[in-house]
């Protein structure tokens, strides 16, 4: 009986330093730098490869008139709260541009990108989230891009919350 009783006293021991030592699940998103470099690539092939490293899995494609965009989504938990994370790539069909779009619930973008964008030059904002009077969006330009970073205030069932979008478009 000693020796069962151990042997549950050990067990339960080993799964609460367990859980103790399982940190909230990191949500990590790629620098601006890497944004940057993804718009530059002009290639979905090249994209797919380096998206699906940072967990990221290709839901749809869709073709449009003057381009085709793909799709990829992930499945995060913060906090024992579960996300859904989407970043969208779409190229130009003359490839001349591309754009990333990441929108996330997840992880407060603002805060995350706003100082990786101290030496770009803040511009008018002129997307369709910036006329959303629940929206406050910051745009960024250089030489090469154009960068929308954006936190809307949105109605949930289980209270109020926040969508976080940032567009990154090759110029």
């Amino acid at each position: 009986m000693k020796v069962f009783i151990l042997t549950i006293s050990l067990l339960i021991a080993t799964l609460n330093s367990k859980a103790q030592n399982n940190p909230t699940t990191t949500n990590p998103f790629p620098t601006i730098n890497t944004l940057t470099t993804w718009a530059s690539y002009n290639s979905q092939a090249k994209f797919n490869i380096e998206i699906r490293s940072i967990g990221f899995k290709f839901e749809e494609k869709s073709v449009e008139p003057a381009s085709t965009s793909y799709t990829y989504i992930r499945k995060v938990s913060v906090d024992n709260i579960n996300y859904t994370d989407r970043i969208v790539y779409r190229v130009a069909n003359d490839n001349s541009a591309s754009i990333i779009s990441l929108v996330t619930a997840s992880t407060d973008l603002v805060s995350l990108y706003t100082p990786q964008l101290a030496t770009y030059k803040i511009g008018k904002c002129d997307n369709e989230m910036s006329k959303d009077k629940k929206t406050t969006c910051t745009c960024y330009e250089n030489a090469n891009f154009d960068i929308d970073v954006c936190d809307e205030r949105v109605k949930l069932t289980m209270g109020d919350g926040n969508n976080y979008f940032i567009s990154v478009a090759k110029k």
